[in-house]
């Protein structure tokens, strides 16, 4: 099982992580993608290398620093000082920037030649060098404007090209052939009075678009970023995988799809999600249902005694049956699951499609530490507990990865804090 990840923080940016992800569905059994919901380079880092990642796809604001933290990098990212993509390639953590041939592939896409037009890139970010690289690739005469002076002049000088403040973009814009705006939604630097038909018009951010409408009343060409996420997108997939991405396939799916109305906390036993769950619910102002609260209300016992006086399976089928409700409700919920719900393939499927599957993480030691092992018949029976959980732990982690729609790392976290970096994910993808 390869298990691939995309991390990056919330930010209102065209390759949202969440986006991100969900243009790519998986092809075979063998690989599974979800979110990773790092806070920093050096946290997703060190959860590549806990989680035994395959492949990790980097957004913003990220992309510098994970450049710095890779072991080796392509010469684009050499050039940049910034990646999208990591991959593991003989046992060394590999940088690339796929986001150069998100620029070329829309452009070509879209019928338009780069060689010898003048082209304006607005932003000097990882996105902005992404497109400034591929544009003075292809033969364009670039520019590159940005708020900070120094930044974009440091970027153009490394790649070839010119480097201005915004304040200049007013004499050079209405002279380009070509403009490219990686700025964040909130900028707007682009004064609809310099536009005319003969301006191509590309920005990085495909939902809501501010420079859609200008495009349109000015008669110019306008490209958005929809194409700029599936061009970058299909080479990482070739890197992650080995195989040839479906890209006819990836440019009929929508971009935004709507979220299920249930929240699930899946992860190993001691992991958090009991702690976690009413925390969550709270901020969302939703209820919360603990399938193991609820199971042993229900039968009369508790877990270890289920499982001690009738079997693992009657408890399998019992967990089954409850979650089944659950998620049959009518009514959102913040539902706890149980560590091993996901090792039933039909649940699994039930929780991917009908909730937002929310992978709460902590390393098997560490969730060792907060629970009695004397009330875990799993762990309980073993002579070396630790050893035990470990070892049920791998075979369960390509199921939790195959089910989550993101994972939150619990480790040095209290429950307030996971609760709300996982509200702060959610209402950034609700409120697009």
């Amino acid at each position: 099982m390869h298990l691939f990840a995309v991390t990056g923080a919330p930010v209102l940016h065209s390759k949202s992580p969440a986006l991100f992800a969900a243009a790519y569905p998986l092809h075979a059994d063998d690989f599974a993608y979800f979110r990773m919901a790092a806070q920093s380079a050096e946290e997703a880092a060190w959860l590549f290398g806990e989680l035994g990642l395959s492949g990790m796809n980097i957004t913003a604001p990220f992309k510098g620093d994970m450049a710095r933290l890779a072991d080796v990098r392509a010469p684009e990212v050499q050039t940049l000082n910034a990646c999208n993509t990591w991959v593991v390639e003989g046992g060394k953590k590999c940088a690339y920037n796929t986001d150069i041939f998100g620029v070329t592939g829309s452009l070509e896409k879209a019928g338009v030649t780069v060689a010898g037009k003048r082209c304006l890139v607005l932003g000097a970010g990882g996105a902005g060098g992404a497109a400034a690289y591929a544009l003075r690739a292809a033969g364009g005469v670039v520019v590159i404007a940005n708020r900070t002076v120094d930044k974009a002049r440091r970027l153009a000088q490394s790649i070839g090209c010119s480097g201005v403040g915004l304040d200049e973009v007013a004499a050079i814009a209405p002279q380009a052939d070509l403009i490219v705006s990686t700025l964040y939604p909130h900028v707007d630097a682009l004064n609809e009075a310099w536009l005319t038909p003969q301006h191509v018009i590309f920005d990085a951010i495909y939902h809501g678009s501010a420079l859609r409408d200008k495009a349109r009343r000015a008669g110019c060409t306008f490209i958005d970023g929809a194409g700029w996420l599936l061009h970058q997108g299909a080479p990482a997939y070739r890197k992650f995988t080995g195989l040839e991405p479906d890209v006819e396939s990836m440019e009929k799916s929508p971009l935004l799809k709507a979220l299920p109305r249930h929240i699930s906390l899946i992860g190993f036993m001691g992991s958090g999600k009991s702690a976690v769950a009413p925390a969550l619910a709270s901020l969302l102002g939703m209820p919360v249902l603990d399938v193991d609260a609820a199971l042993e209300a229900r039968c009369g016992a508790s877990i270890p005694q289920l499982i001690g006086e009738k079997g693992e399976a009657y408890f399998r089928e019992q967990e089954r049956m409850a979650l089944e409700d659950a998620l049959a409700s009518a009514t959102p919920t913040v539902i706890s699951c149980g560590g091993g719900a996901v090792t039933q393939p039909l649940l699994s499927k039930l929780l991917k499609e009908n909730s937002i599957a929310i992978w709460i993480y902590a390393p098997p030691a560490c969730c060792l530490s907060r629970i009695d092992v004397s009330t875990r018949p799993l762990l309980a029976r073993h002579a070396n507990p630790q050893q035990a959980a470990e070892e049920l732990f791998e075979k369960r982690k390509s199921q939790y990865a195959k089910t989550a729609w993101m994972l939150v790392n619990t480790t040095c976290r209290s429950e307030v804090q996971v609760s709300r970096l996982i509200y702060d994910e959610i209402s950034n993808i609700l409120h697009r």
